[in-house]
């Protein structure tokens, strides 16, 4: 079978039509790709604790439903979890994609085969400690063990503090 793509035929408007979606597409996407600072983890006028615990959730481009939900389970995990301690910066929680270049070196820092969710403890912005949270892939469908398990990870990092 051969398919032939031929020309457009000039619909009214469709130039029209056309550009606006290009543009639509152009402005909106810095809003879908921004993530916030990677680097920030003191906040505004507050200095950065003596340790702190990042949880990352780690992504690619290609961002399908699961792996959306693999980040709003994290995100709401950590935040409802622990509000006076992300308050506070004792934990921050972020999100990281792995194709931008200052964020490729995580791929072998943890040896990532797929989007996931690393733990780690920073003491005087060093890490120190760190844990790849693999059954996230498990618990997804089941979004109170996913974030016990989330919280329960997050705080023994916490009690290391």
């Amino acid at each position: 079978m051969h398919i032939h793509l031929t020309k457009p035929r000039n619909i009214p408007g469709s130039r029209f039509i056309g550009l606006s979606i290009v543009l639509c597409f152009i402005l909106a996407f810095p809003l879908l790709s921004w993530t916030g600072p990677a680097k920030d983890t003191v906040g505004e006028g507050r200095e950065a604790p003596e340790s702190q615990v990042l949880v990352t959730y780690y992504y690619t481009s290609y961002r399908c439903p699961t792996c959306m939900k693999l980040e709003t389970y994290s995100r709401k995990a950590v935040e409802g979890g622990f509000p006076a301690e992300v308050a506070e910066k004792k934990i921050v929680f972020r999100t990281l994609n792995l194709e931008e270049p200052e964020n490729s070196r995580f791929v072998e820092d943890y040896k990532l085969v797929t989007k996931s969710l690393i733990v780690s403890l920073n003491r005087k912005g060093e890490e120190v400690k760190w844990k790849n949270l693999p059954d996230i892939w498990k618990l997804v469908g089941n979004q109170e063990k996913f974030e016990q398990y989330v919280q329960r990870e997050t705080k023994s990092f916490l009690e290391e503090r």
